[in-house]
Protein backbone atom coordinates (compact mmCIF):
# COMPACT_ATOMS: atom_id res chain seq x y z
CA UNK A 1 0.00 0.00 0.00
CA UNK A 2 0.86 3.60 -0.58
CA UNK A 3 -0.27 5.61 2.79
CA UNK A 4 0.01 9.44 2.68
CA UNK A 5 -0.25 10.59 6.15
CA UNK A 6 -1.27 14.17 7.37
CA UNK A 7 0.00 14.93 10.72
CA UNK A 8 1.00 18.31 12.38
CA UNK A 9 3.31 16.73 14.55
CA UNK A 10 5.94 13.67 13.35
CA UNK A 11 9.49 13.08 13.92
CA UNK A 12 11.86 14.51 14.70
CA UNK A 13 9.62 15.96 17.02
CA UNK A 14 8.12 15.18 20.53
CA UNK A 15 4.94 14.92 21.07
CA UNK A 16 1.86 12.18 21.57
CA UNK A 17 0.99 12.23 17.82
CA UNK A 18 4.72 12.13 17.06
CA UNK A 19 5.20 8.80 19.42
CA UNK A 20 2.04 7.25 18.31
CA UNK A 21 2.18 7.77 14.17
CA UNK A 22 6.70 7.28 14.73
CA UNK A 23 6.16 3.63 15.70
CA UNK A 24 3.14 2.48 13.63
CA UNK A 25 4.65 4.24 10.34
CA UNK A 26 7.58 2.62 11.21
CA UNK A 27 5.97 -0.92 11.49
CA UNK A 28 3.77 -0.20 8.47
CA UNK A 29 7.08 0.05 6.27
CA UNK A 30 8.49 -3.59 7.98
CA UNK A 31 5.36 -4.91 6.55
CA UNK A 32 6.25 -4.10 3.17
CA UNK A 33 4.52 -0.40 2.51
CA UNK A 34 5.15 2.99 1.82
CA UNK A 35 4.24 5.86 4.31
CA UNK A 36 4.81 9.27 2.85
CA UNK A 37 4.16 11.86 6.25
CA UNK A 38 3.02 15.52 5.63
CA UNK A 39 4.43 17.37 8.72
CA UNK A 40 5.74 20.77 9.68
CA UNK A 41 9.17 21.23 9.12
CA UNK A 42 11.35 20.78 12.45
CA UNK A 43 14.08 22.57 13.86
CA UNK A 44 14.63 19.69 16.13
CA UNK A 45 17.74 17.42 15.90
CA UNK A 46 16.78 13.73 15.65
CA UNK A 47 17.90 11.45 18.39
CA UNK A 48 19.49 7.76 17.09
CA UNK A 49 16.12 6.46 17.06
CA UNK A 50 14.45 8.84 15.06
CA UNK A 51 17.14 8.92 12.78
CA UNK A 52 16.92 5.33 12.39
CA UNK A 53 13.53 5.74 11.23
CA UNK A 54 14.12 8.76 8.67
CA UNK A 55 16.88 6.10 7.08
CA UNK A 56 13.96 3.96 6.11
CA UNK A 57 13.30 4.70 2.60
CA UNK A 58 9.40 3.17 2.86
CA UNK A 59 9.17 6.11 5.21
CA UNK A 60 9.29 9.88 3.11
CA UNK A 61 8.66 13.06 4.78
CA UNK A 62 7.44 16.14 2.75
CA UNK A 63 7.81 18.60 4.81
CA UNK A 64 6.14 22.23 4.98
CA UNK A 65 7.54 25.76 6.45
CA UNK A 66 5.43 26.26 9.97
CA UNK A 67 4.53 29.32 12.55
CA UNK A 68 6.38 29.45 15.35
CA UNK A 69 4.80 27.70 18.48
CA UNK A 70 2.65 29.51 20.43
CA UNK A 71 1.89 29.04 24.24
CA UNK A 72 -1.68 31.06 23.82
CA UNK A 73 -4.50 28.84 23.54
CA UNK A 74 -5.36 31.47 20.42
CA UNK A 75 -2.07 31.40 19.20
CA UNK A 76 -2.43 27.35 18.22
CA UNK A 77 -5.32 28.06 16.61
CA UNK A 78 -3.46 30.00 14.35
CA UNK A 79 -0.87 28.41 13.91
CA UNK A 80 -2.73 24.98 13.13
CA UNK A 81 -4.86 26.92 10.47
CA UNK A 82 -2.23 28.59 8.76
CA UNK A 83 -0.19 25.39 8.93
CA UNK A 84 -2.90 23.61 7.12
CA UNK A 85 -2.65 26.31 4.33
CA UNK A 86 0.60 26.14 3.09
CA UNK A 87 0.65 21.75 3.72
CA UNK A 88 -2.31 21.64 0.58
CA UNK A 89 0.47 21.73 -1.58
CA UNK A 90 2.38 19.22 -0.01
CA UNK A 91 -0.98 16.74 0.14
CA UNK A 92 -0.49 16.82 -3.45
CA UNK A 93 3.30 15.98 -3.91
CA UNK A 94 4.42 12.57 -5.66
CA UNK A 95 2.46 9.79 -6.74
CA UNK A 96 -0.94 8.74 -5.80
CA UNK A 97 -1.48 7.55 -2.58
CA UNK A 98 -3.69 4.31 -1.93
CA UNK A 99 -5.37 5.97 1.01
CA UNK A 100 -5.22 9.20 3.16
CA UNK A 101 -5.15 8.85 6.40
CA UNK A 102 -5.48 12.68 8.69
CA UNK A 103 -4.40 12.51 12.78
CA UNK A 104 -7.41 15.01 14.76
CA UNK A 105 -7.38 17.16 16.87
CA UNK A 106 -5.49 19.37 14.53
CA UNK A 107 -8.74 20.10 13.17
CA UNK A 108 -7.10 21.94 9.88
CA UNK A 109 -5.08 18.73 8.98
CA UNK A 110 -8.78 16.54 9.12
CA UNK A 111 -9.99 19.36 6.21
CA UNK A 112 -6.96 19.05 4.33
CA UNK A 113 -7.02 15.45 4.53
CA UNK A 114 -10.30 15.25 3.27
CA UNK A 115 -9.94 17.86 0.43
CA UNK A 116 -6.60 15.52 -0.70
CA UNK A 117 -9.05 12.12 -0.80
CA UNK A 118 -11.70 14.18 -2.49
CA UNK A 119 -9.35 15.46 -5.28
CA UNK A 120 -7.16 12.80 -5.45
CA UNK A 121 -10.26 10.02 -5.32
CA UNK A 122 -8.88 7.78 -3.00
CA UNK A 123 -10.06 6.17 0.57
CA UNK A 124 -10.42 8.80 3.44
CA UNK A 125 -9.38 7.49 7.35
CA UNK A 126 -9.24 9.82 10.32
CA UNK A 127 -7.10 8.59 13.20
CA UNK A 128 -9.19 10.29 16.20
CA UNK A 129 -7.27 10.79 18.88
CA UNK A 130 -9.61 13.25 21.46
CA UNK A 131 -12.99 13.87 21.75
CA UNK A 132 -13.91 15.81 18.98
CA UNK A 133 -16.23 17.92 18.21
CA UNK A 134 -17.75 17.38 21.76
CA UNK A 135 -14.12 18.92 23.55
CA UNK A 136 -14.44 21.62 21.71
CA UNK A 137 -17.52 23.10 22.74
CA UNK A 138 -16.93 21.63 26.79
CA UNK A 139 -13.22 23.79 26.46
CA UNK A 140 -14.39 26.76 25.01
CA UNK A 141 -11.20 27.53 23.72
CA UNK A 142 -13.50 29.47 20.66
CA UNK A 143 -14.11 32.44 22.77
CA UNK A 144 -17.26 33.51 19.76
CA UNK A 145 -19.91 31.21 21.16
CA UNK A 146 -21.67 31.21 17.46
CA UNK A 147 -18.50 30.07 15.87
CA UNK A 148 -18.36 26.38 18.08
CA UNK A 149 -21.37 25.18 16.68
CA UNK A 150 -20.55 25.95 13.16
CA UNK A 151 -17.16 24.13 13.48
CA UNK A 152 -18.32 21.42 15.56
CA UNK A 153 -20.92 20.60 12.76
CA UNK A 154 -18.37 21.14 10.19
CA UNK A 155 -16.29 18.41 11.78
CA UNK A 156 -18.99 16.15 12.12
CA UNK A 157 -19.82 16.04 8.15
CA UNK A 158 -16.28 15.93 7.12
CA UNK A 159 -15.92 12.94 9.97
CA UNK A 160 -19.08 11.38 9.30
CA UNK A 161 -18.01 11.18 5.49
CA UNK A 162 -14.73 9.79 6.11
CA UNK A 163 -14.22 5.84 5.01
CA UNK A 164 -12.94 4.55 8.32
CA UNK A 165 -12.79 6.28 11.47
CA UNK A 166 -10.48 5.05 14.13
CA UNK A 167 -10.84 6.36 17.40
CA UNK A 168 -7.91 5.60 20.34
CA UNK A 169 -10.97 4.01 23.06
CA UNK A 170 -13.98 2.27 22.62
CA UNK A 171 -15.97 5.03 24.44
CA UNK A 172 -15.30 7.46 21.87
CA UNK A 173 -15.82 4.70 19.12
CA UNK A 174 -19.53 4.67 20.88
CA UNK A 175 -19.55 7.96 21.36
CA UNK A 176 -19.04 8.96 17.83
CA UNK A 177 -21.38 6.11 15.99
CA UNK A 178 -24.11 7.67 18.07
CA UNK A 179 -23.22 10.98 15.95
CA UNK A 180 -23.65 9.17 12.80
CA UNK A 181 -20.46 8.07 11.83
CA UNK A 182 -20.62 4.73 10.31
CA UNK A 183 -17.47 2.39 9.75
CA UNK A 184 -15.63 2.95 12.87
CA UNK A 185 -12.99 1.27 14.93
CA UNK A 186 -10.62 1.59 17.48
CA UNK A 187 -6.79 0.86 18.24
CA UNK A 188 -5.87 1.56 21.18
CA UNK A 189 -2.75 4.14 22.10
CA UNK A 190 0.43 2.50 23.44
CA UNK A 191 4.17 2.18 23.53
CA UNK A 192 7.40 0.81 21.84
CA UNK A 193 7.48 -2.33 23.20
CA UNK A 194 10.40 -3.91 21.24
CA UNK A 195 12.64 -1.16 22.30
CA UNK A 196 15.86 -1.98 24.85
CA UNK A 197 14.22 -1.81 28.53
CA UNK A 198 14.97 1.47 30.30
CA UNK A 199 16.60 1.41 33.28
CA UNK A 200 15.23 3.60 36.48
CA UNK A 201 16.39 3.56 39.48
CA UNK A 202 14.21 2.93 42.25
CA UNK A 203 14.46 6.37 44.94
CA UNK A 204 15.85 5.14 48.39
CA UNK A 205 13.22 5.83 50.73
CA UNK A 206 13.68 8.18 53.60
CA UNK A 207 10.83 10.13 55.31
CA UNK A 208 9.96 12.13 52.30
CA UNK A 209 6.73 11.34 49.90
CA UNK A 210 7.46 12.67 46.17
CA UNK A 211 4.72 13.31 43.59
CA UNK A 212 5.61 14.17 40.02
CA UNK A 213 3.29 15.12 37.63
CA UNK A 214 5.26 15.46 33.91
CA UNK A 215 3.53 16.28 31.23
CA UNK A 216 1.46 19.15 29.38
CA UNK A 217 -0.01 21.53 31.94
CA UNK A 218 -2.99 23.17 30.71
CA UNK A 219 -7.12 23.53 31.59
CA UNK A 220 -7.06 19.60 30.63
CA UNK A 221 -5.34 18.48 33.25
CA UNK A 222 -7.52 20.37 36.83
CA UNK A 223 -4.09 20.28 38.40
CA UNK A 224 -5.65 23.11 41.05
CA UNK A 225 -6.81 20.33 42.44
CA UNK A 226 -3.39 18.96 43.38
CA UNK A 227 -1.99 22.69 44.41
CA UNK A 228 -4.73 22.88 47.09
CA UNK A 229 -4.67 19.46 48.25
CA UNK A 230 -0.95 20.50 49.22
CA UNK A 231 -1.75 22.55 51.55
CA UNK A 232 -3.02 20.02 53.82
CA UNK A 233 -0.75 17.15 53.99
CA UNK A 234 2.55 16.70 56.27
CA UNK A 235 5.89 19.02 55.56
CA UNK A 236 7.42 16.02 54.04
CA UNK A 237 5.54 15.45 51.10
CA UNK A 238 6.86 17.04 47.89
CA UNK A 239 5.39 18.33 44.24
CA UNK A 240 7.42 18.29 41.13
CA UNK A 241 5.30 19.51 37.97
CA UNK A 242 7.61 19.20 34.81
CA UNK A 243 6.33 20.04 32.00
CA UNK A 244 4.34 23.84 30.15
CA UNK A 245 1.39 24.18 28.86
CA UNK A 246 -1.27 27.84 29.57
CA UNK A 247 -1.68 27.39 33.03
CA UNK A 248 1.73 26.76 34.03
CA UNK A 249 2.04 30.36 35.22
CA UNK A 250 -1.00 30.85 36.96
CA UNK A 251 -0.62 27.36 39.19
CA UNK A 252 2.86 28.48 39.96
CA UNK A 253 1.32 31.76 40.83
CA UNK A 254 -1.03 29.63 43.20
CA UNK A 255 1.69 27.37 44.62
CA UNK A 256 3.57 30.28 45.59
CA UNK A 257 0.65 31.85 47.47
CA UNK A 258 -0.02 28.95 49.06
CA UNK A 259 3.65 28.47 50.47
CA UNK A 260 3.56 24.53 49.48
CA UNK A 261 6.54 22.18 49.13
CA UNK A 262 6.55 22.46 44.93
CA UNK A 263 8.70 22.96 42.19
CA UNK A 264 7.89 23.53 38.72
CA UNK A 265 10.52 22.98 36.29
CA UNK A 266 10.91 23.23 32.01
CA UNK A 267 9.90 20.24 29.87
CA UNK A 268 12.74 17.43 29.72
CA UNK A 269 13.80 15.06 27.25
CA UNK A 270 15.63 11.56 27.15
CA UNK A 271 17.73 10.32 29.98
CA UNK A 272 16.25 13.46 32.02
CA UNK A 273 12.30 12.22 32.05
CA UNK A 274 13.73 8.64 33.77
CA UNK A 275 15.81 10.64 36.24
CA UNK A 276 12.35 12.85 37.17
CA UNK A 277 10.97 9.21 37.55
CA UNK A 278 13.57 7.62 39.65
CA UNK A 279 13.24 10.57 41.93
CA UNK A 280 8.98 9.97 41.92
CA UNK A 281 7.03 7.40 44.17
CA UNK A 282 4.21 8.23 42.20
CA UNK A 283 3.13 10.17 39.53
CA UNK A 284 0.01 11.36 38.74
CA UNK A 285 -2.05 10.87 35.55
CA UNK A 286 -4.85 13.92 35.46
CA UNK A 287 -7.96 15.06 33.60
CA UNK A 288 -10.55 17.34 34.98
CA UNK A 289 -13.56 15.54 35.77
CA UNK A 290 -15.86 18.61 34.73
CA UNK A 291 -15.57 17.97 31.52
CA UNK A 292 -17.70 14.71 30.10
CA UNK A 293 -15.98 13.80 26.89
CA UNK A 294 -12.49 12.57 29.34
CA UNK A 295 -14.93 9.49 30.62
CA UNK A 296 -13.22 8.42 27.08
CA UNK A 297 -10.26 9.78 26.98
CA UNK A 298 -7.06 7.93 27.87
CA UNK A 299 -3.89 10.08 28.37
CA UNK A 300 -0.83 8.64 26.48
CA UNK A 301 1.36 9.29 29.12
CA UNK A 302 -0.28 6.70 30.80
CA UNK A 303 0.86 3.69 29.11
CA UNK A 304 4.27 4.90 29.30
CA UNK A 305 4.48 5.38 33.12
CA UNK A 306 2.63 1.71 33.13
CA UNK A 307 5.69 0.27 30.80
CA UNK A 308 8.48 1.84 32.84
CA UNK A 309 6.89 0.22 36.04
CA UNK A 310 5.58 3.65 37.75
CA UNK A 311 3.46 3.64 40.47
CA UNK A 312 0.24 5.70 38.77
CA UNK A 313 -2.14 8.39 41.11
CA UNK A 314 -5.08 8.58 38.61
CA UNK A 315 -7.19 12.14 39.13
CA UNK A 316 -9.36 10.27 36.01
CA UNK A 317 -12.54 8.62 35.52
CA UNK A 318 -13.53 6.38 32.10
CA UNK A 319 -11.69 4.45 30.27
CA UNK A 320 -8.37 5.72 31.97
CA UNK A 321 -9.50 4.88 35.36
CA UNK A 322 -10.11 1.59 34.12
CA UNK A 323 -6.73 0.72 32.70
CA UNK A 324 -4.70 1.79 36.08
CA UNK A 325 -7.55 -0.34 37.87
CA UNK A 326 -6.97 -3.68 35.35
CA UNK A 327 -3.12 -2.89 35.24
CA UNK A 328 -3.34 -3.15 39.79
CA UNK A 329 -0.42 -0.37 39.11
CA UNK A 330 -1.96 2.77 40.84
CA UNK A 331 -4.63 4.15 42.60
CA UNK A 332 -7.84 5.74 41.27
CA UNK A 333 -8.45 9.09 43.04
CA UNK A 334 -11.78 10.91 43.55
CA UNK A 335 -11.40 14.30 42.08
CA UNK A 336 -11.71 16.38 44.99
CA UNK A 337 -9.22 18.11 47.80
CA UNK A 338 -10.37 16.19 50.82
CA UNK A 339 -10.19 12.77 48.76
CA UNK A 340 -6.99 13.58 47.57
CA UNK A 341 -5.25 14.78 51.18
CA UNK A 342 -6.67 11.49 52.23
CA UNK A 343 -5.16 8.92 49.83
CA UNK A 344 -1.52 11.51 50.07
CA UNK A 345 -1.55 11.08 53.33
CA UNK A 346 -1.91 7.58 53.91
CA UNK A 347 0.03 6.80 51.09
CA UNK A 348 2.76 9.02 52.74
CA UNK A 349 2.40 6.52 56.29
CA UNK A 350 2.01 3.70 54.11
CA UNK A 351 5.20 3.48 51.33
CA UNK A 352 4.75 -0.56 50.77
CA UNK A 353 1.05 0.02 48.80
CA UNK A 354 3.33 1.79 46.23
CA UNK A 355 4.93 -1.31 45.12
CA UNK A 356 3.82 -2.69 41.48
CA UNK A 357 5.99 -5.64 41.11
CA UNK A 358 5.72 -5.00 37.09
CA UNK A 359 2.19 -4.96 36.98
CA UNK A 360 2.47 -2.30 35.02
CA UNK A 361 4.44 -3.74 32.36
CA UNK A 362 2.71 -6.77 31.90
CA UNK A 363 -0.33 -5.02 31.68
CA UNK A 364 1.21 -2.86 29.07
CA UNK A 365 2.88 -5.81 27.01
CA UNK A 366 -0.50 -7.64 26.38
CA UNK A 367 -2.51 -4.12 26.18
CA UNK A 368 -0.45 -1.34 24.87
CA UNK A 369 1.78 -2.31 22.19
CA UNK A 370 2.36 0.47 19.21
CA UNK A 371 3.87 -2.08 16.77
CA UNK A 372 0.50 -4.26 17.00
CA UNK A 373 -1.09 -0.95 16.55
CA UNK A 374 0.69 -0.88 13.39
CA UNK A 375 -0.26 -4.11 12.45
CA UNK A 376 -4.13 -3.51 12.61
CA UNK A 377 -3.58 -0.53 10.94
CA UNK A 378 -2.51 -2.33 8.14
CA UNK A 379 -5.07 -4.61 8.14
CA UNK A 380 -7.88 -1.95 8.47
CA UNK A 381 -6.32 0.00 5.77
CA UNK A 382 -6.06 -2.86 3.12
CA UNK A 383 -9.76 -3.26 3.90
CA UNK A 384 -10.76 -0.09 3.19
CA UNK A 385 -8.75 0.54 0.05
CA UNK A 386 -10.33 -2.95 -1.11
CA UNK A 387 -14.04 -1.91 -0.08
CA UNK A 388 -13.65 1.38 -1.79
CA UNK A 389 -12.69 -0.02 -4.83
CA UNK A 390 -15.91 -2.41 -5.24
CA UNK A 391 -17.95 1.25 -5.14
Amino acid sequence: MRIMLLTHSFTPEISPPQRRWSIIADELAQLGHRVTVVTPKSDRIATESQRLLLSNDRVKLQNYPSMRRSRTMLGKVVKHGVDAIISVPAAFLGQKPDVIVATVPAIPTLIVGYIASQLRRVPFVVDLRDAWPDLLSESQVLKLRWLEPLISKFISFVVNRSDMLITVTHGLAEKMQSNGAKNVATISNGVETERASLPITPRAHNDEFHILYLGNIGRSQGLETVIRAMTQVPDNVYLRVVGQGTEKNKLVEMAETLGINAEFLDPVYGREVLENYSWADTCLVSLRSDWPSFKYTVPSKLYELLYLNQHVTGLVQGEAAGIIRASEAGIVVEQSVPALVEYINQMAANPEFLRTERRGTAWVLENGSLRKSGREYASILSEVIESKSKR
